[in-house]
Order: C-alpha cells, then sequence, then structure tokens
C-alpha cells in the first residue's frame, strides 16, 4: 500500500524556452513558490533553494526536458546545482524523464 506524501509537491518543467540563468531561477521559483523573485546570480540561487529544501516538508520534481536554450555555463551549473541538491536532500529532489 502506497504511503500519501503530505508536504508541498512540486513539478518543474525545464525547456527551450528557458534561454538564460535568470528565466531558469524565474521558472524554479514561480513554479515552486521558493520565495524569491530575483537573484544576484548563481550563489544566491542556490543558498536559497537549499534553505527551501532544508526547511520544508517538500518534494520537488525536475524535468529538464530541453536545456539547448541555456548557455552552456548556465547549463553546466545548473546540473551541478541539481546534482549537489539530489545528493543532499534524496527525498525531496527527484528529476524526472521527459515524455516527449
Amino acid at each position: 500500500m502506497a504511503h500519501e506524501f503530505e508536504g508541498e509537491h512540486y513539478r518543474i518543467c525545464i525547456d527551450a524556452h528557458v534561454t538564460s540563468k535568470d528565466a531558469l531561477f524565474s521558472r524554479v521559483t514561480d513554479t515552486a513558490y521558493l520565495g524569491y523573485s530575483s537573484f544576484t546570480g548563481w550563489d544566491a540561487f542556490m543558498d536559497m533553494f537549499h534553505s527551501r529544501l532544508s526547511n520544508s516538508v517538500i518534494q520537488i520534481e525536475i524535468e529538464n526536458r530541453d536545456l539547448c536554450g541555456l548557455p552552456e555555463r548556465d547549463r553546466s551549473t545548473w546540473v551541478e546545482v541539481l546534482d549537489e541538491l539530489k545528493d543532499e536532500f534524496p527525498d525531496k529532489i527527484r528529476l524526472v524523464q521527459s515524455n516527449g
């Protein structure tokens, strides 16, 4: 018998329409209500994301459907951020496969 998760649950899809780190930050925060609307860079975004995961009963599914719109450097940084968060919060962050 499956146990129903009691907490916040979000699914974030990153697609080719996300063409900058600012658009990525907005997609994540707008979807998962992480509490901030603008950042000065990756460090502030990572701090916010880490804090939200640490202090919340939350599960976030992230579907990296198409990262081709992001500049290479931001794409690499995004993947690194996700790897770090998945390692630290394996029950709260999950990467899902695209259905498309």
